[in-house]
This record gives structure tokens, C-alpha cells and sequence, in this order.
């Protein structure tokens, strides 16, 4: 019983090390985002917002940037990733392959829509004044022909935000904006993010039990036959490319 015991605490210690060194990866690459957007762009003409939880009317979402600008307001999603990035704008998952192993892991551009939605509603704005803009802040390159507004070093970033041209502001607007971001944000501490993680794995088990939807990458689950014994399950629509199964 004893070593069961700590042969239990030990997987215990290396799953909250493993948790632990995902955000602070995560946290890092914010970090590195923020200080080249803060060094990068006038302070004068743009407000950089960083890390904000806003309230959602399910629960909450957390927004990595948000650049408040007279061409436009920008929302950054930020991967701090490393490897090889397969991916489409148009597909539900992206692969990273490091050092041969692969992991798939959300279309960051679908991850960030549901971000634009909730500045949208909030600010009261066009979708033409939003721009949905991811950057890799780690050392990933990409394998596959990616959309303008996916960028790979925190430099292009401030580039791409210069570049839009298309006056949509005035300066006091862009202080309302900011304020009323700043306002409806919750307090940045332990207890927020807690809560907010609770909210996303709510979400997450809501997908896996949703048995429309493939649990691995959420297309739509279409009815088929074992070749050999002829049971039937719900297979993903997306197969072969993706193998994902559920019980009928």
C-alpha cells in the first residue's frame, strides 16, 4: 500500500510539474509579445492591453493582447511553440511535429474568433474593425501556406499591426474603448484564473460528450460499419485524416 501511495503522489507531482511548465511557456511567450508591441509602437497612437478576462455569458474568456488603434482594433493570440506547424485556415485542428512527435491542437484563428466576438459585443464595433491576428512567439516554423495574419516572429507583429491603414477612429474613442475594456476585465490574481481554467474544461468535456461532434477534432460524426463484424459506431467525416470514434 505504501509504494502504491507514492508511486500515486509522484504522478501526481510530475502532472502538476508538467501543468506548471506549460504556463509558465505560455506566460513567457505573452511576455516576450507584449514587451516587443510596448517597444514597437508609439505609445501616442496605440494602447497595448495585455492578458484581459472578460466575462462571457457562459463563463469567461481570456484575451493574450489586444492593440486599440485609429486603423482598427487588433486581438492577438499568442503560441509559444517550437517545431514544425502544419496547418489550414479553414481546418478545425493544427499538427506540431517536434522531434517526430505530433500533437494536434486547436485552429488557433477559430480559438481567437470566439475572442473577437466578445471585443465585438463589448465595444459596440464592425467586424471590418477587428482584425484576428495570431503570432508564434517561439522558434516554430511553418510547413504549410498560412494566412497573412498568422506571423512567426513577435517583430513581424507590430509590422502588421503599422501596415492597416484604414483610419476607423478617433483618439477619444480609443480612450472609451480602453476604458471600458479595463472595466469589465476581472481582477488579474489566482482566484481569476482558476476559475476560468474550470470554465474551459467545462467546455472541453461539453465537446467530448457532444456526440455529434468527433471528440479529437470536433467535425461532424457520421454513421459506419466494422469491415469484420459488421457493429456499428459514428466514425469522424474527416476520416482518414482523422480516426476519431465514439460508441453508438
Amino acid at each position: 500500500m505504501e509504494i502504491l501511495a507514492f508511486i500515486l503522489f509522484i504522478g501526481v507531482v510530475i502532472a502538476f510539474l508538467l501543468q506548471l511548465s506549460s504556463s509558465s511557456k505560455g506566460a513567457a511567450g505573452e511576455a516576450r509579445v507584449n514587451s516587443s508591441l510596448r517597444s514597437n509602437l508609439n505609445s501616442h497612437e496605440y494602447y497595448v492591453l495585455t492578458d484581459l478576462t472578460l466575462p462571457t455569458k457562459g463563463g469567461t474568456t481570456q484575451i493574450d493582447h489586444i492593440v486599440l488603434s485609429r486603423n482598427g482594433i487588433f486581438v492577438v493570440e499568442t503560441k509559444n511553440m517550437s517545431g514544425w506547424i502544419f496547418g489550414d485556415a479553414n481546418k478545425a485542428r493544427w499538427t506540431q511535429v517536434l522531434h517526430r512527435h505530433k500533437t494536434q491542437f486547436q485552429n488557433p484563428l477559430r480559438q481567437n474568433y470566439g475572442h473577437l466576438r466578445v471585443v465585438q459585443d463589448l465595444l459596440g464595433i464592425e467586424t471590418k474593425q477587428l482584425h484576428n491576428v495570431v503570432v508564434f512567439a517561439g522558434s516554430a516554423e511553418p510547413k504549410t501556406d498560412m494566412p497573412e495574419n498568422v506571423l512567426w516572429d513577435t517583430r513581424e507583429l507590430s509590422d502588421y499591426i503599422r501596415s492597416r491603414q484604414n483610419a476607423h477612429f478617433s483618439d477619444n474613442q480609443l480612450r472609451i474603448f480602453k476604458e471600458r475594456l479595463n472595466r469589465n476585465a476581472l481582477d488579474a490574481n489566482r482566484e481569476t484564473n482558476r476559475a476560468h481554467i474550470k470554465h474551459v474544461k467545462a467546455k472541453v468535456a461539453e465537446q467530448q460528450n457532444d456526440k455529434t461532434k468527433c471528440p479529437r477534432c470536433t467535425a461532424k460524426m457520421v454513421e459506419r460499419s466494422n469491415r469484420k463484424s459488421g457493429e456499428k459506431f459514428l466514425g469522424c467525416s474527416r476520416f482518414p485524416k482523422c480516426k476519431g470514434t465514439r460508441e453508438i
